[in-house]
C-alpha cells in the first residue's frame, strides 16, 4: 500500500455499506476479505487552492521556455485554428 493508503482509514465493506458518507470528508479505504478493493477519495473542498498551484507551476514553466520556441508554437496553434475556420457558418 501506497503511504496515501496508510493515512486514510481502513474499513470492511459492511461498514463502508452502512454509511458510505461518513468518509466523503476524509476518505476511506474500503477491505473486503481483508483486501483493499475500493477508495474513496474526497473532492478538495478548496478549488481556488488547486487554482492557485496550477498558476503557480505555469509561470515557472513560462519561465523556463524559449520565448522564441512560445512564439513559433502560438504561430502555429494559430494558423492550425485559422485553417479550420469556416468560410461562412450556418
Amino acid at each position: 500500500m501506497s503511504d496515501s493508503e496508510l493515512n486514510e482509514p481502513q474499513v470492511p465493506i459492511s461498514v463502508f455499506k452502512a454509511n458510505p458518507i461518513a468518509y466523503a470528508t476524509t476518505g476511506a479505504v474500503v477491505m473486503v476479505h481483508n483486501k483493499p478493493r475500493l477508495r474513496v477519495v474526497p473532492i478538495a473542498a478548496d478549488p481556488d487552492a488547486t487554482l492557485a498551484e496550477v498558476k503557480a507551476r505555469l509561470r515557472v514553466l513560462n519561465a523556463l521556455i524559449d520565448q522564441a520556441d512560445a512564439d513559433d508554437e502560438r504561430r502555429a496553434l494559430a494558423a492550425e485554428r485559422d485553417a479550420d475556420i469556416l468560410e461562412d457558418a450556418q
